[in-house]
């Protein structure tokens, strides 16, 4: 018991109290304990008093070693649904809507299922190919291997992890807590840091990815560059290259992993091949020293520059950063921070502390911000903000980044001119806008003309440089990108460009048995993590293949009458939203303005859409 006195010092309090019913079968032992505050987004102690910490950590190692003094490990209570509602609402310090509770349950995993997938899934001789091994590839391969179904996936690279093995620039890190940003079954209670670093996320998945034998499936240095559906045969025609060589087959169902952040993207500047330094995105950062005692520049100022400029600053002999617009920041003292012992010791032995600790986390960033991000009609007041809520954030966030400033140069430059979360908020620890003021680092906020032999051309200056990095994101709405994809009625890209047409992001009545994670729409910036919206969608996916085997169908595709009256409420709630917000440019926007990436949804209403497949929404 010596360890757990010590480490709950580093306990969250709200859940170390609710975590007693588990240990007492005593529901009502939460109303002897002090009453946590409403939970907001990354505060994990619901505002508790020293005093009032004290008391639940006396009444925690008494109770906790009682328990454990007579009863063993298989003997904790499992609350009844009822109760883990009543123990969410005190965790979080208000009522959870009765409509988050089915989700909330899911998600906490703590009421173990009554039955395994393959007891009601009939033998089927179906083949997927998942097309991409990152997070959602090895996602869908779990969850399929889980249903007995027969899969293979190829991968462009030569090892999984997707992004987080593409982004391996200094500084990549996520920006969703760790605790919640990991499969909802597999957790790692062992992460150094709140926020990790690219070489954790990416060693997590590689676990993931052999913990589940997903590794026999898979075929790597494998891009698949065409696919056509023949209906004769019901079935996807499929050419791929690995190492040089073209192989064609067939398959009966498609998955596409491939996501949105996948294929990096260049700005149309004259002059890019003439650069005679080192000169590359972000997302293809080389193995060796391009930084060190050299003139830097990143174009760019979004996610990646981001965490970018703050890790090579200290070393370059100059940084100059080019910015078309500055990134508004979400103050977060903890970006950095380490996971202490404690904290590691707590996740990894306190039975079912870590289930809570990872609701704590979700629900108070769940859908609490999304109203705050419609357009008020009568808000005159601004135009780089929405309404009063907006506004009051906006001021907030200003504040935060004053208070950081020093060289008053810098004020007009860094802060935004459009309102806050139009475009992908950032997590602000200091570390930008300190950057910004060391002595080696400029910030020009002069539009690139071009691209000379020796650095860079604005319309007033010419800079020299000996590094040129691309932080100017992705190809994003150029989904499925660069696979050529005919489901029969003509090639996918030229018929919608970039304003695509789907089902919940997920299915196509253009692609019969094809089916899309992190697909059009599917982004999330409001809540969530896009772990928990993949998930959503390889359930969703399951649920059609289910139906498909058992009722021995061969074919399946969503009606085009379903598509298009989801596509119609998906452009109507996003022209009300602030993402299309006429001072908004932002990769979440295809050529016209309009929003295709992100999804405009509250997570409740798409769990509950994913959650429950409707075969009449389909033709088979």
């Amino acid at each position: 018991m010596r360890n757990l006195e010590k480490a709950l010092d580093s306990a969250s309090f709200p859940v170390l109290a609710a975590l007693l019913v588990h240990f007492t079968g005593d529901i009502s032992i939460l109303d002897k304990l002090p009453k946590p505050n409403q939970a907001i987004l990354g505060e994990v102690q619901g505002f508790l008093s020293k005093k009032d910490k004290a008391k639940i950590k006396k009444m925690a190692i008494q109770e906790i070693d009682k328990f454990f003094s007579n009863s063993n490990i298989d003997d904790i209570y499992t609350p009844t649904i009822l109760e883990l509602h009543q123990m969410m609402n005190f965790i979080v310090g208000e009522r959870v809507s009765l409509d988050y509770v089915p989700m909330m349950l899911k998600d906490l995993n703590i009421i173990p299922e009554d039955q395994k997938f393959n007891n009601h899934i009939s033998k089927s001789s179906i083949e997927v190919l998942i097309v991409g091994g990152g997070m959602s590839g090895i996602l869908a391969g779990i969850k399929l291997a889980e249903r007995g179904i027969k899969f293979k996936i190829y991968e462009k690279n030569v090892d999984i992890g997707g992004t987080w093995f593409e982004n391996h620039y200094p500084g990549s890190r996520v920006d969703i807590a760790n605790h919640f940003y990991s499969y909802s079954f597999d957790e790692n209670h062992q992460w150094s840091e709140h926020f990790s670093q690219q070489p954790e996320l990416l060693e997590y998945f590689k676990k993931c990815f052999k913990k589940y034998d997903i590794e026999q499936h898979t075929f790597f240095n494998t891009q698949v560059t065409n696919m056509s559906f023949n209906s004769s045969i019901q079935s996807w025609e499929v050419e791929s290259v690995c190492n040089g060589e073209i192989k064609n087959e067939t398959t009966n169902i498609v998955i596409s992993c491939v996501g949105q952040l996948n294929q990096p993207s260049f700005p149309e500047i004259n002059g890019l091949k003439d650069f005679q330094g080192s000169i590359f995105h972000s997302a293809q950062w080389p193995d060796h020293d391009v930084i060190s005692g050299k003139r830097v520049a990143v174009v760019g100022t979004g996610a990646s520059a981001f965490q970018i400029v703050p890790s090579i600053a200290d070393s370059c002999e100059e940084l100059t950063i080019f910015q078309r617009s500055p990134p508004w920041m979400f103050p977060n003292p903890r970006y950095h921070e380490k996971v202490d012992d404690g904290k590691k010791w707590l996740l990894e032995n306190l039975p079912f502390y870590s289930r809570w600790y990872r609701f704590l986390l979700f629900y108070p960033g769940s859908d609490q911000l999304l109203n705050s991000l419609f357009i008020d009609p009568a808000w005159k007041e601004r135009n780089d903000s929405i309404n009063a809520e907006n506004d009051a954030m906006r001021s907030l966030f200003t504040d935060a980044m004053l208070m950081q400033i020093s060289d008053t140069s810098l004020v007009e430059k860094v802060i935004p001119n459009y309102p806050p979360f139009g475009k992908r908020m950032l997590q602000d620890n200091g570390a930008w806008l300190g950057a910004l003021h060391l002595p080696n680092v400029s910030l020009i906020t002069e539009a690139v003309k071009c691209i000379s032999e020796t650095g860079i051309v604005t319309a007033n200056n010419e800079f020299e440089f000996d590094t040129i990095i691309f932080a100017t994101g992705f190809k994003a709405q150029e989904f499925f990108y660069p696979i050529n994809i005919d489901g029969g009625s003509g090639n996918f890209k030229q018929i919608y460009q970039d304003s695509p047409k789907s089902y919940l992001g997920i299915t196509f009545s253009s692609m019969p048995n094809f089916f899309a994670m992190y697909g059009p729409g599917t982004n999330l910036a409001h809540a969530g993590s896009i772990i928990f919206n993949s998930e959503c969608q390889i359930n969703y996916i399951c649920s059609a293949l289910e139906f498909m085997i058992n009722h021995n169908l061969k074919q399946i595709s969503v009606k085009p009458e379903i598509e298009d009256q989801y596509q119609k409420q998906f452009e109507k709630r996003h022209s009300k939203m602030v993402w299309q917000h006429p001072k908004v440019s932002s990769w979440y926007q295809n050529s016209k303005g309009k929003v295709v990436t992100t999804s405009p949804w509250r997570l409740v209403e798409y769990w509950n859409w994913t959650n429950n497949f409707n075969a009449d929404e389909y033709n088979f």
